[in-house]
């Protein structure tokens, strides 16, 4: 090879590791995708629309993070989950809550995700913060009734199965709750926690309509769709639809990052579910 021909493929690819860096650190972060999930079953009834953001991350209440809370607005949701990982720090509480009112009166419902353990941050007022807003509500193993004319959707919201404690006993009411012919919709941040045999055990005693995690980013960097790594807690599962026992799990690729501020072929995701 000579001498000009190896110059030419060494800046060849310099500029192509420059182009791939690029991509990941300032453009497909900000690259938000909407994906749409109609899983209504009531057509003589109005449906339920549920947004799911999960993993944002906040770091900060700017031209991002207004541009998805306006993106979220034009979806006209009937309620907003989030998923887990508001926050990985517990001095970003006044982030939070900034992001919560510019959402504004849309009833927002939450569980937390191993940050907001890992970052010692205080839970109550973690439930200050959120249950400020009116209609907003934080599920730290807890139930909810969300009601829209007719229809009904049972909420049930778990600590997070990475850094929290979640409570295994409410997942024995999901049968009642099936009888009852209501829509339940089950949040948890760890998508890991579906592999554990005893939750597929007790998930088989009756049927989610829905179930949502978070935590993988869709693997944050992934390669023709592959990610070669998700983080502690995701188990085998790294982005969207997967049947488990009792349950339609869906895995968001989340809206924030981690670790590193970069996303290569896993866009980040806002997620809507009309039921």
């Amino acid at each position: 090879m000579t001498f000009r021909l190896r110059t030419f493929v060494g800046l060849l690819l310099i500029n192509s590791l420059l182009a791939v860096l690029g991509t990941a650190f300032f453009i497909e972060p900000g690259r938000i995708e909407v994906t749409h999930h109609d899983m209504s079953n009531h057509r003589d009834e109005p449906g339920i629309r549920l947004v799911q953001l999960s993993d944002l991350h906040l770091q900060a209440i700017g031209k991002h993070e207004k541009s998805l809370v306006n993106q979220v607005k034009e979806l006209r949701p009937d309620l907003v989950v989030l998923t887990g990982d508001m926050i990985d720090r517990a001095d970003a509480l006044p982030l939070l809550q900034a992001f919560d009112e510019d959402l504004g009166p849309i009833p927002m419902f939450a569980v937390p995700g191993n940050w907001e353990h890992w970052s010692k941050l205080d839970f109550v007022s973690l439930r200050a913060t959120i249950e400020g807003q009116q209609g907003n509500h934080l599920l730290l193993n807890g139930r909810y009734s969300f009601t829209k004319g007719k229809r009904t959707i049972q909420l049930i919201g778990l600590d997070d199965f990475t850094g929290g404690n979640p409570d295994l006993s409410l997942l024995e009411r999901i049968g009642y709750l099936h009888n009852q012919s209501a829509t339940t919709v089950l949040l948890q941040h760890s998508p890991g926690f579906f592999d554990l045999s005893e939750v597929l055990r007790l998930m088989g005693l009756g049927r989610c309509t829905l179930c949502l995690s978070g935590h993988t980013h869709g693997g944050q960097i992934a390669i023709a769709g592959w990610a070669p790594f998700t983080p502690q807690g995701s188990g085998h599962f790294v982005s969207g639809f997967y049947d488990i026992s009792g349950c339609r799990l869906y895995v968001s690729r989340g809206v924030g990052m981690s670790i590193i501020s970069a996303r290569l072929g896993s866009r980040p995701e806002i997620a809507v579910f009309d039921l």
